[in-house]
């Protein structure tokens, strides 16, 4: 238990901790390959931050509370989606069904199962994102991430 809060906490501490930008902190001016660069909450703002649980783990998708987009990695590209519906149950200010647009009108779906609270948040132990691919196949994504409060 102890060992899985640290986990969130680490993994909230480097999506939302303040310091150096995400080029400062890459080094080469990007964010690993295939990830979207650290994300930092304004005060009083939430979020949702999910990995991929593969290895290495690669963060690609952020939602903030207040917001009608949200950035993501789809098809290996860094794209902006667009909400088109929320559903399920709630849980911090988030839903556990949301279906999303990418720019180009391709589906994405999004599942959540909330897990335990933790200090300004809330685990997402199990996600699925579900896109499609160029050629029309689905993709599903196994997820793993939190929600996070920044304290005003």
């Amino acid at each position: 238990m102890k060992s899985r809060i640290l986990m969130a906490s680490v993994l909230l501490l480097a999506a939302c901790a303040s310091g150096p930008s995400a080029k400062q902190a890459a080094g080469a001016g990007a964010a690993a390959e295939g990830s979207l660069p650290a994300q930092t909450l304004a005060p009083g703002a939430c979020g949702l931050f999910l990995w991929t649980q593969d290895e290495p783990r690669r963060f690609i998708l952020f939602y903030p509370s207040d917001s009608a987009t949200a950035d993501a990695i789809v098809n290996g590209q860094r794209t902006k989606l667009s909400i088109e519906s929320r559903g399920g149950e709630v849980f911090t200010q988030f839903m556990t069904e949301m279906s999303f647009r990418t720019p180009a009108g391709n589906p994405v779906t999004l599942s959540l199962q909330p897990g335990e609270q933790i200090e300004g948040g809330r685990r997402v132990p199990v996600a699925r994102m579900i896109s499609q691919d160029r050629e029309g196949w689905e993709i599903i994504t196994p997820l793993a991430g939190l929600t996070a409060c920044q304290p005003k």
